[in-house]
């Protein structure tokens, strides 16, 4: 029996090790690393990244996807070989992978750098190294998930504000000063919460800021965990444009959608940085963008104004767009394209050549139009006024396309 400890752990490697005849890494469930046989470290790039880093880097979790890897390893309970030079990784040595299961769940992986595939001793050995690692590894498992839990508790104690942040902040190891909360969701239903876990833990590297909470729940700075399907952390705010843009370096990597929060002088006023958090997530949803976005509420605090009263509008039974459904409908109904040429010229600058252009055109054509939709639905470009007006439910029309 080996236990938790540093030791323990490095004991279990380096007995693994002495069974396979090769360094082995073993990961958890999450990919992050639970411990490695030492003295072995520069075998490869891919070897020493996932130990300096703790888990199994970004740029190497494709290569789980050659020859649906990652859906073998999940049903195998023997060892498997992959060569990934032959996949287009000529930096990366094959290894043996072995899973580890707990009552048929697999809990994690034994990951051994061989030259070749697996010998029938080097496969005994891997099956009998899954069983000692077995259940140091549901242990760990078992606390880190009661860890996350009451962590997740906490953060949405903090999330509401009022007193009950406050006594939560005392709770946590929540940096004092200005805070703000970071939003993050799927574009898409993903099947785990796998994308979200590595993309709050990412804030940590990506910020420079000193320890957010980690896998292993301590934290000194900021705090993050999953809850109502998204990802939330509540940060210490030094610089507000950093933040801002570490939080789309983030989604750059991850393909969410980030929203920030306003910043706010402490945990008892967090519920308003959450909603802005949401608000702005539920805006950049709405504006579509199959690859995720993000942004900062003040960055997009007049379209999430406009969205709102959208949706008070729907709510109430009342059409926002007014003369611009007017036209929407009868470019439908007749198959004219009159309001996507009002709306091209706008965007244009009320150039007419450089619309058609863009149109692919005559420019007469496109002026054609413009009197048409002035003579159906009213639309007068010559009045300032009006033409503020049709601008803005323009605006408000984009923010109700899905």
């Amino acid at each position: 029996m080996y236990d938790d400890s540093p030791d323990g752990l490095l004991a279990l490697a380096n007995s693994i090790a002495g069974l396979v005849g090769a360094p082995v890494t073993i990961e958890d469930d999450a990919s992050e690393l639970i411990t490695y046989s030492p003295g072995q470290e520069y075998s490869d790039d891919a070897r020493v990244a996932t130990i300096l880093s703790r888990r199994v880097p970004d740029r190497y979790r494709p290569l789980l996807r050659n020859d649906r890897l990652d859906v073998r390893l999940a049903g195998s309970s023997v060892p498997l070989y992959a060569d990934f030079r032959a996949s287009g990784a000529p930096d990366v040595l094959p290894r043996a992978i072995m899973p580890i299961r707990v009552d048929d769940l697999s809990v994690g992986s034994i990951w051994a750098i061989v030259p070749t595939a697996p010998s029938r001793e080097q496969r005994a050995a891997l099956v009998e190294a899954a069983a000692l690692a077995a259940p140091v590894l549901a242990r760990q498992i078992a606390r880190r998930r009661g860890e996350e839990a009451r962590r997740a508790a906490a953060v949405r104690a903090l999330l509401a504000g009022g007193a009950g942040a406050v006594e939560a902040a005392a709770e946590l190891p929540l940096a004092p000063g200005p805070l703000a909360v970071v939003a993050l969701r799927p574009v898409t239903p993903a099947a785990s919460g796998e994308p979200l876990r590595r993309a709050l833990a990412g804030l940590d590297g990506l910020a420079g800021f000193a320890g957010f909470a980690g896998p292993a729940g301590a934290a000194h700075g900021g705090v993050h965990a999953e809850a109502d399907g998204a990802g939330y952390a509540v940060l210490p705010v030094r610089d507000e444009q950093r933040l801002a843009r570490v939080v789309r370096e983030l989604q750059d990597r991850s393909g969410l959608v980030a929203g920030v929060g306003r910043t706010v002088p402490g945990p008892d006023a967090l519920d308003r940085s959450r909603a802005d958090a949401d608000l702005v997530v539920r805006l950049l949803t709405r504006l579509g963008g199959s690859g995720g976005a993000a942004a900062h509420i003040r960055d997009v605090h007049l379209d999430a104004l406009l969205m709102q009263t959208v949706d008070l509008a729907d709510e109430s039974g009342h059409d926002p767009l007014g003369a611009i459904a007017e036209l929407e409908r009868y470019d439908r109904e007749r198959g004219t394209e009159l309001l996507d040429s009002l709306a091209r010229y706008l965007a244009a600058g009320e150039d007419a050549r450089l619309a058609a252009r863009q149109l692919h055109i005559h420019p007469n054509t496109l002026r054609y139009r413009l009197r048409r939709a002035h003579e159906i639905a009213g639309l007068d470009l010559a009045d300032p006024a009006a033409k503020f007006e049709i601008q803005l439910r323009l605006r408000l029309r984009a923010l109700r396309l899905p």
